[in-house]
């Protein structure tokens, strides 16, 4: 049995694999208090548990071991691994959720002979997209703030943004990215928005026969609206099964 363990910079998903991996598996997600609620039920003597941390991993580990698991590996970026090569001169410096969400993305199309290649989106805190070639060869990507972060620093630093920010509750009812905005809170949420679409719109132009692969809370928002791609919430869990050794 296996518990996998994605900590990302908001919350934490886990998936509880019995077996062999299944795409139907059940994918929880929480604070690190609901992670310790679950793993009351558990037996620590039977679970070997996989990691995948860009923080908390101190208070993660703390808590696993204090609840008496004893195998519990964290997952590190790498230079190769399952036909993956990535492009970083220093690889352990690369977001172990990158690289994972990479390894997961091309272990789909690594077999298919049409293949050119894929891209990754992940639309998380940070919007990250990384591009991988037919050979596994990670080209590089892009870090920007994700739509959260880029909304909250206009807000946080911006005077007049600040000034006339209208409640969510007014707009929320009503969004439509394809528009224009018509006050402060919609100006601001559709123009980011447009800006994550433009940068991913640009380098899905650039490699117009790779893959898209969406994943992160707002990858499915980013691919229904560029009509493009494949939405996986799951990738860097299922990343992480297939290095868990």
């Amino acid at each position: 049995m296996h518990l996998l363990i994605d900590v990302g910079n908001s919350r934490i998903k886990w998936q509880y694999v019995l077996d062999d991996y299944q795409n139907e598996l059940q994918t929880h997600y929480g604070l690190l208090s609901d992670l310790a609620g679950f793993i009351k039920a558990l037996d620590p003597k039977k679970i070997d548990v996989s990691l995948a941390a860009v923080n908390q991993t101190e208070q993660l580990e703390n808590l696993l071991s204090g609840e008496g698991f004893k195998s519990i590996k964290s997952a590190q970026s790498e230079s190769y691994r399952l036909g993956l090569k990535n492009s970083y001169t220093h690889p352990e410096r690369m977001g172990v959720d990158r690289w994972l969400a990479m390894i997961a993305a091309y272990s789909q199309i690594k077999n298919q002979t049409k293949a050119k290649g894929f891209i990754v989106v992940d639309a998380g805190s940070a919007l990250t997209i990384d591009v991988v070639d037919e050979k596994g060869q990670h080209q590089g990507g892009y870090i920007v703030p994700g739509l959260l972060m880029a909304q909250e620093a206009l807000f946080a630093n911006t005077e007049q943004v600040i000034q006339y920010n209208e409640s969510v509750e007014e707009t929320a009812s009503n969004i439509d990215y394809h528009k224009l905005g018509n006050n402060t809170l919609q100006c601001v949420e559709y123009g980011v928005v447009n800006q994550m679409v433009a940068m991913v719109k640009f380098l899905i132009d650039e490699y117009p026969d790779y893959k898209v692969f969406f994943t992160g809370g707002d990858g499915a928002m980013l691919a229904d609206y560029l009509k493009t791609g494949t939405v996986d919430k799951d990738l860097v869990l299922k990343g992480l099964w297939q290095v868990r050794n």
